[in-house]
């Protein structure tokens, strides 16, 4: 439904038009949390997009496209921060597998990352063998939902190093993937095909064939990029940047 548009706002706020955007409806007070992060993650479910999913400290699902919303689990995180201007403790990433749809992994900003393998009637903590770092993006593989891949950053550590981790057994274990890429917080990644795109601090960065080898895409300013995006239909990646626009380019076919 091209009618149908969503927007999030700072602290959690969330919204959803019907009409293309001329009028508006606050969903989070539909929803479930104690806490609520500065850019709370909503994610469409990959099969089916009346499947909505919303976290503050607590998952929340929507199987009517935000209308309604349902807790499906219980606090993630492992509880508030010290900070009382950010306070840890707050979803940052929600993962749903194409493969399987009951199959949902969650990061938060204090490294935990989690996974339910029953569409959130129990979950397991799989953060052990990752550092204790903010949890940007996790990606799952949309042909097999034990490989999942896992971004970080250090930018609220002091940490500079470069975060980028592979499980190929649903984050029982994890490696580190990171090779040549340079020390800066890594914001999102996605898979095409085989290759690995992640945007970081500095640009983005392409691993062709999915391993350690990280080359650098040309044509960026030398800027933080926050998330992208694949449109199949044109082949085209999109990054979009921290104050410095929206940049797009031609995918290799295939």
């Amino acid at each position: 439904d091209q009618n149908l548009v969503y927007a999030c706002s700072q602290n959690g706020n969330c919204s959803r038009s019907v009409n293309g955007g001329d009028t508006v409806q606050n969903f989070t007070s539909a929803t479930t949390s104690q806490r609520r992060g500065w850019k709370s993650p909503v994610e469409f479910d990959p099969n089916d997009p009346s499947v909505m999913y919303y976290g503050g400290n607590i998952l929340n699902r929507s199987t009517d496209a935000g209308v309604t919303w349902t807790p499906i689990s219980p606090d993630l995180t492992d509880g508030p921060g010290r900070d009382t201007i950010y306070p840890f403790g707050t979803l940052t990433t929600v993962a749903p597998a194409k493969s399987d749809p009951n199959r949902v992994y969650i990061g938060a900003d204090d490294g935990t990352v989690a996974v339910t393998r029953d569409g959130g009637a129990t979950w397991t903590k799989i953060n052990a063998g990752l550092p204790d770092r903010w949890v940007t993006r996790l990606r799952v593989d949309p042909a097999n939902a034990d490989i999942v891949y896992a971004t970080l950053s250090g930018f609220r550590s002091g940490v500079d190093a470069a975060h980028v981790f592979r499980s190929t057994d649903a984050g029982a274990t994890w490696r580190n993937i990171s090779g040549t890429l340079p020390n800066a917080p890594v914001n999102d990644i996605v898979q095409v095909g085989r290759a690995l795109y992640v945007a970081n601090d500095v640009g983005v960065y392409v691993s062709p064939f999915g391993t350690s080898l990280w080359l650098p895409i040309p044509g960026l300013p030398e800027t933080p990029v926050m998330e992208l995006r694949v449109h199949r239909p044109t082949d085209r990646l999109y990054a979009a940047t921290f104050g410095r626009g929206m940049y797009s380019t031609r995918l290799p076919v295939g």
